[in-house]
């Protein structure tokens, strides 16, 4: 069953869009997508930044946030101020064309 996460940072004095640039770059090329990642949405607004993804399944999810972990580490950034994921009840997209 698909499971989406959804990854919310708040900007504050020593993080903002800069280093959240840093921090995706270092996640992977934001042109490619991880194993078993289905979509990703990333954006941010005045007040901080969200990262929405649908997985093929929770697993998925678990390992890149495994694998991502090293990298993100290094990356001075405070935590992130809402994490969730869930399993999806719905998950439609419109076709292409």
């Amino acid at each position: 069953m698909p499971f989406c996460t959804i990854v919310e940072f708040e900007w504050t004095d020593t993080f903002g869009r800069e280093q959240f640039a840093t921090m995706i770059e270092r996640a992977g090329p934001v042109d490619e997508i991880p194993a078993g990642c289905v979509s990703r949405i990333v954006g941010v607004d005045d007040t901080g930044a969200r990262v929405i993804e649908v997985w093929r399944s929770g697993a998925d999810a678990q390992a890149f946030a495994e694998q991502s972990a090293p990298a993100l580490a290094s990356i001075p950034m405070p935590p992130p101020s809402r994490v969730t994921g869930f399993e999806t009840t719905a998950y439609v997209v419109a076709p292409a064309g």
